[in-house]
């Protein structure tokens, strides 16, 4: 998935990566250095789902599992969902309402897609044409479908857009890259002004960028790179007409020659502060993005997961051996080091946090050791203190997915050993606000990637299993819980939510193309097969 919570059209979605690609967010501009390290797709997940069988435990337990992750295609806007076919040349746009599918063509080798924030009575996505070295700009009015090509530099595979649709920068992922040799740096960047009011830039930046974006104001960017933070001034030199301008580099490592490979970095959103987690360490450090400035947040044991609100007031820090979580104010922490909140989590096992949109809640859990049960924790404003309850479940978590309004969590768990259950995983449905008893749904097969509704009512997750040809969606509804299976004919690739058509879809691997479209509040499912063949509708899942 992976939508931009700061779109003005896109979805809420959140997405698990186990071995196969799925959508995600990337909504508080987090980036770990590490491809193949914790928090990387390397080590998302067992492939079996299953914990190895510990035993008697001497060692510290391994560190926390990030399972979030992106996905560029296909992508939705407010009702149309547009898939790319990087063989023919055509990106396929389908109304979820009315699920008419429309063909348009854009350069050559068309791969990967973008939603771009647009005013509701369009639609606007952008692709990468990765053998013509552009990009392509696809606008859905009511008058019609547009297309205007942009060049780009070679080689690049990923977005970023900014939140009021006029910049969007086509970046380099090395991670997204087979083989790639040390002197491959992936330097360079490409910003689109796509009101054409200045011609695309192509930037050079520091080495191997991992994540990239752009002030609330679009009036800079920034990309984290293992140089350092590269700052980009959208503005360029002011005059009537200049481009975007690389103005610096603000180091994020003390000596300018350290290891940065294991780094976890956060960008607050008016791109003042970066802050910087290292694995085994105590200590948070934040950089001023204006001036190059250091200040140093010491904790009570090694920094295991720091999430960062998506306001950017406040950050939650984990610390696993202590069982503690630090609330650090921003930007009030980087002039006061040492005044920020402790809460201690007595009797629970936390490594990971995870924010809901809101703010004002977060999930604790660890999934370094096969544990069942998860920490919610009202993070307290103003004269109300910080408090937290403990959920209990019934099968060891992977990841924890709070709904926007934190009312409501989806949970994905992994099978132990000790399961002799016949099922392969599950997952479970948690009125967290209300405090009432999880819902656990068996799976056939490994659950894949959840989506999240914007309205916080309705979640869906998709399983798969290609040795036993396995594949499903789920849709759950909020508050009710209640839970159906719809059985798919291909294997899942990616699930979203088309908040303007009130539907989910589920893209799968097919020749020609299949999507599933499932409405939200009536449940039915109606299946599209071959975008460029003249497409055919069918019930449920049939081929």
């Amino acid at each position: 998935m992976q939508l931009d919570r700061r779109a003005l059209i896109a979805p809420a979605t959140l997405c698990l990566l186990l071995g196969y690609t799925a959508c995600g967010a990337d909504s508080a501009g987090s980036s770990d250095f590490a491809p193949g390290a914790p928090g990387g797709a390397a080590d998302a997940g067992t492939g079996g789902g299953g914990y190895a069988d510990t035993g008697a435990v001497d060692t510290a337990p391994p560190p926390e599992r990030e399972v979030e992750s992106s996905y560029e295609s296909p992508v939705a806007t407010g009702r149309y969902v547009w898939i790319a076919n990087p063989k023919s040349g055509r990106v396929a746009y389908i109304d979820a309402t009315t699920l008419a599918v429309n063909v348009v063509e854009a350069g050559n080798a068309p791969t990967y897609l973008a939603a771009v924030p647009s005013p509701p009575d369009q639609d606007v996505a952008i692709t990468l044409n990765v053998l013509s070295d552009d990009a392509t700009l696809l606008r859905k009015t009511s008058a019609g479908l547009t297309a205007k090509t942009f060049s780009t530099h070679h080689g690049a595979n990923a977005w970023k857009l900014s939140a009021d649709g006029r910049w969007a920068i086509a970046w380099t992922d090395a991670k997204g890259v087979k083989s790639a040799g040390k002197t491959e740096g992936f330097q360079d960047l490409t910003v689109v002004d796509l009101t054409e009011k200045v011609p695309p830039t192509v930037l050079a930046v520091g080495y191997r960028p991992v994540t990239v974006g752009f002030t609330r104001d679009a009036k800079s960017a920034w990309a984290v790179t293992q140089d350092g933070i590269t700052i980009i001034s959208l503005e360029g030199t002011g005059l009537e007409g200049s481009g975007p301008l690389v103005t610096k580099n603000v180091p994020i490592a003390d000596k300018p020659l350290e290891d940065t490979g294991t780094r976890d970095v956060s960008v607050t959103p008016d791109g003042t502060w970066a802050l910087i987690r290292r694995d085994g360490e105590k200590n948070i450090g934040l950089v001023s993005l204006l001036t190059g400035s250091r200040v140093t947040v010491t904790l009570s044991g090694p920094v295991t997961d720091l999430d960062l609100s998506e306001d950017g007031s406040r950050a939650v820090a984990v610390v696993r051996d202590t069982s503690e979580v630090a609330i650090l104010p921003l930007p009030g922490i980087t002039t006061k080091p040492d005044t920020f909140t402790v809460v201690p989590i007595t009797g629970e096992t936390i490594g990971s946090v995870s924010i809901a949109k809101t703010g004002t809640t977060a999930v604790l859990y660890t999934n370094a050791v096969p544990t069942e049960r998860f920490t919610v924790l009202k993070l307290g404003s103003g004269t109300e203190a910080p408090s937290f309850q403990v959920q209990k479940l019934y099968s060891p978590v992977l990841a924890v997915f709070p709904t926007d309004d934190a009312k409501n969590a989806v949970v994905l768990h992994e099978k132990s050993k000790t399961d002799t259950s016949t099922r392969a995983a599950a997952f479970s449905v948690v009125p967290i606000a209300a405090g009432l008893p999880a819902k656990i749904v068996g799976t056939d097969a490994f659950p894949m990637a959840v989506a999240l509704a914007p309205t916080s009512d309705r979640a869906v997750i998709t399983e798969r299993d290609d040795t036993r040809k396995i594949y499903g969606a789920f849709l759950a509804k909020m508050p009710s819980l209640a839970v159906e299976r719809y059985p798919l004919a291909s294997p899942p690739i990616a699930v979203g939510i088309v908040a303007g058509a009130k539907r989910a879809y589920v893209a799968q691997e097919h020749p020609e193309g299949r999507i599933t479209f499932i409405d939200l509040d009536g449940g039915t499912a109606r299946t599209l097969t071959g975008f460029e063949l003249s497409a055919r509708v069918v019930d449920g899942s049939k081929p």
